[in-house]
Parts: structure tokens; sequence; C-alpha cells
């Protein structure tokens, strides 16, 4: 999972192993990295920091990944950035990309249709790393991506 800081990389992870998504977010310090099992395959989900000083090895973790999940906070300011990152790091690595357009329950979010033509046409659901019900969700989101490889 790649994105800006701040934008729900963690939580969705949180949400995606069944944990407690907290109120209290503590940015990821370089990088985060869980087991998974997604379509009964064990397989590591890599949470990569979102500040500036950690953007320099983004490129080293996605390339040979299998599937890239580049997640944004659905808001215009924080989308050009997601833009940014797309035509700086994602373009070139070869790896198959998605896009979460998190935080779908803040008023005024763009909807995932809207982020996904503004990066160009990169696939793209919506989601809400806050919502418990939405886990079973995030995980065939998953599945169904990684199985189309």
């Amino acid at each position: 999972m790649i994105g800006e800081g701040g934008v729900g990389k963690t939580s969705l992870l949180s949400l995606l192993q069944g944990r407690e998504v907290l109120e209290k977010r503590v940015p990821t310090v370089g990088l985060e990295v869980e087991d998974s099992v997604l379509n009964g395959t064990n397989c590591s989900i890599w949470d990569l920091a979102g500040q500036e000083r950690f953007k320099f090895m983004w490129q080293d973790f996605l390339r040979g990944a299998g599937l890239a999940v580049l997640v944004c906070d659905s808001t215009d300011k924080n989308l050009e950035k997601t833009r940014e990152i797309y035509d700086r790091f994602m373009r070139s690595i070869g790896t198959k990309i998605i896009a979460i357009a998190n935080k779908q329950d803040l008023p005024g979010a763009l909807s995932a249709k809207e982020v996904q033509k503004k990066l160009g046409g990169v696939k793209t659901y919506g989601m809400s790393a806050i919502r418990p019900e939405l886990r079973q969700r995030m995980k065939e989101i998953l599945e169904y991506e990684t199985e189309m490889d």
C-alpha cells in the first residue's frame, strides 16, 4: 500500500486484518509488513510510510510486488499528490496497480468513479477504513485483484 501520509493505509491494513481501527492514529515509520491470507494463499502486505523522507525507498519495495494499492483520501488536494505519486513511481514498476479512494464516509469526498477518472483510469474502489462492516469487501477487492494476475 502506497500513498501520502494520513490517507488511511495503516487503517486499511487494520481493517483487513480484523483489528479495531483506532481513533488516535500514529504515522507509520518506514514500513510495516503483515502476513495475511488471500485466496487461501499466504501473502505479505507492505504498508509504506507516506512521509516525504521515506519516499526514496518506495520504488525498490514496489518492484516485483504482486499488486500495488495506491491509497488516497478522496479529496481534490490529496488527489493531486496521488497523481504525482502515480506518475513518479507507479508507471515504471511493471506491477499491477489499483487505487483505493478511502474516507468515503467524509462529507465532500470524491466518488471512486471521480477518483478513477482523475487518476487517468486506474481501477479505483471506494472504501472507508473506519467501518468494520467493510472488512469483507476490502478482502474481496484484494482477493479479486490478485486472482486476476
